[in-house]
């Protein structure tokens, strides 16, 4: 089958850069409930942020913060399932984006929102936050983005360099919370495509890469958490489909850790 549709340089939502007060958290230690709160709306499920708060208090999920193994419990308490992951990787994470899954990681809140060198001499590399990461644009390759929703800032779709923002998610070991299910309708430009009755199962391309390819040969490789630079300068134009762009650097590198 050949696809004659565009496919866009930017996985999941596009960025929008603004302050939003329906995404910044109501309470100091409840940004794990205001991500799962926002997470529910996008599946039609509307539940005030106190009300979570409360159910959290109630099932021993909060206490000055939300432990990782149990970010995702509320989802699950309202009929989202999700699975947890430690030790992700940024293309375990656009797997997921490309699916029409919801992802939340744990990041050190520091590395994203320091304003100056002398705040980064400060960092404490541990994570400390929860949020949303809506998106990873490619659209230029030598600068590729990470979208964020963010309730500790209100920020609604943000784009951060990806260094940065795998830098912030290295201190929690690379931990996320994927829904196991897309989001209602978000398929719907490929519904009227031959083939298409399942699309979320046959996504046709991540960028101009086919999705088969990318999920079965580069997806689920198993990086630590050091991703050399010279990966992520080939890793915009992978998913962009170009696959002479590979660095002999990154080549050796993946065969590494495939053998």
């Amino acid at each position: 089958m050949i696809y004659t549709n565009n496919p866009s340089k930017i996985i999941g939502d596009a960025p929008m850069n603004i302050l939003s007060d329906d995404v910044h958290q109501l309470f100091s230690d409840s940004c794990a409930v205001k991500s799962q709160q926002l997470v529910l709306q996008d599946f039609g499920i509307y539940i005030p942020e106190e009300q979570l708060y409360m159910e959290a208090e109630a099932n021993g999920w909060i206490h000055e913060g939300t432990s990782p193994y149990d970010v995702g419990k509320l989802l699950e308490l309202h009929g989202v399932p999700v699975s947890q992951y430690e030790n992700a990787n940024i293309f375990n994470l656009v797997n997921e984006l490309a699916q029409g899954h919801k992802v939340i990681v744990g990041v050190d809140s520091g590395e994203l929102w320091q304003d100056d060198v002398f705040d980064k001499l400060f960092e404490d590399n541990q994570a400390d936050h929860a949020l949303i990461v809506s998106g990873v644009d490619t659209t230029d390759p030598n600068n590729v983005k990470v979208i964020l929703t963010d309730p500790g800032s209100g920020e609604l779709l943000k784009e951060y360099p990806m260094e940065q923002f795998v830098d912030a998610w290295q201190d929690s070991g690379c931990f996320m919370v994927t829904t196991n299910n897309a989001v209602p309708n978000i398929f719907d430009p490929f519904s009227t495509m031959p083939g298409f009755d399942t699309p979320i199962s046959n996504l046709p391309t991540i960028g101009h890469m086919p999705y088969d390819i990318f999920y079965n040969d580069l997806a689920f490789l198993n990086y630590t958490n050091d991703i050399p630079v010279y990966v992520y300068d080939d890793f915009a134009n992978y998913v962009d489909g170009d696959i002479s762009s590979f660095s002999p650097e990154s080549m050796d590198y993946f065969g590494t850790l495939i053998m």
